[in-house]
């Protein structure tokens, strides 16, 4: 049976007509994604209509030169090593870069680069490059949304996570403020989950507006707020009281625990641990 297929198979391909060389041409040139080929040594020789409508660039004026004519100031050095070292060795990529198109407009490419090769000796690099700059900022707005609440639009827990190691890792130093709301069930059980939600999105702007910028607010879940500041920005906890205190809604009375790194401890856990604990005996009326 196989040998019966591959004759008839055979026998169909003598009556096909193979394109021309020119009709090859004319077909790349209609594709509806960029199109690149580059000798060996990386110079361009050939670009496609939709290349061109991309980019801006013609054949004769991309003709001879590297793709380094696409890339510009925010093109991400990482990217164009990686690049470099798989073409040096000969071999294929996919990757996506953020290139500049001829008017100085950046334009984020999805590039994918195949070497071609006749008798083991390497021909010609043949890339093709589609536009991905959609995909790329919605990608993008989806991990912004990835780390903040909802609700109060404020960093969430894992913005917070992040925020923190990093601030220990630069080692200059923070101040960690933990504040939790009391009697908040209270609220919601009173007064309904709206109410709740509302009075949650005021402490959260309450909160900012205490920390005007000198610092970053997180919501970490349920009535638990935190803030990093620098290790020299002024206690907050008496201007919280009194911004929760004045909120139009409801007076809100909460308890808050501060502590600071690398005086007070050296690691995440640690300096968690230790603004929890002070917020806690806050919470339950005694003092730290």
């Amino acid at each position: 049976m196989p040998d019966r297929l591959a004759a008839r198979v055979t026998t169909s391909l003598e009556h096909v007509q193979l394109p021309s060389a020119e009709q090859i041409w004319r077909l790349l040139d209609v594709m509806d994604v960029g199109l690149l080929i580059t000798d060996p040594a990386r110079r361009i020789i050939y670009v496609n209509a939709t290349f061109t409508r991309e980019s801006g660039y013609t054949l004769d004026e991309v003709h001879g030169h590297t793709c380094a004519v696409l890339q510009g100031p925010a093109t991400d050095p990482a990217d164009i090593e990686a690049m470099r070292q798989a073409l040096d060795q000969g071999e294929g990529f996919s990757r996506v870069v953020l290139n500049y198109r001829k008017d100085g407009r950046p334009i984020r490419y999805r590039v994918r680069v195949q070497p071609l090769y006749e008798g083991g000796i390497l021909r010609y690099f043949v890339g093709i490059q589609e536009d991905y700059s959609e995909t790329y900022a919605a990608l993008e707005r989806l991990g912004r949304w990835a780390h903040v609440d909802s609700l109060t639009g404020l960093g969430n827990r894992r913005a917070f996570d992040r925020a923190l190691d990093q601030a220990l890792a630069d080692r200059t130093g923070v101040q960690l403020v933990l504040l939790d709301l009391n009697d908040f069930k209270q609220v919601n059980d009173e007064r309904g989950h709206q109410a709740g939600d509302q009075l949650l999105v005021e402490v959260a702007q309450a909160l900012t507006g205490v920390l005007d910028s000198e610092g970053s607010a997180y919501r970490l879940g349920g009535d638990e707020f935190a803030a990093l500041l620098p290790p020299a920005a002024a206690p907050v906890e008496e201007r919280l009281r009194e911004a929760l205190a004045a909120l139009e809604t409801e007076a809100v009375r909460a308890a808050v625990g501060v502590a600071r790194a690398p005086d007070e401890a050296r690691t995440a856990p640690a300096l968690f641990r230790l603004a929890d604990s002070r917020m806690y005996r806050q919470k339950v009326g005694t003092r730290s």
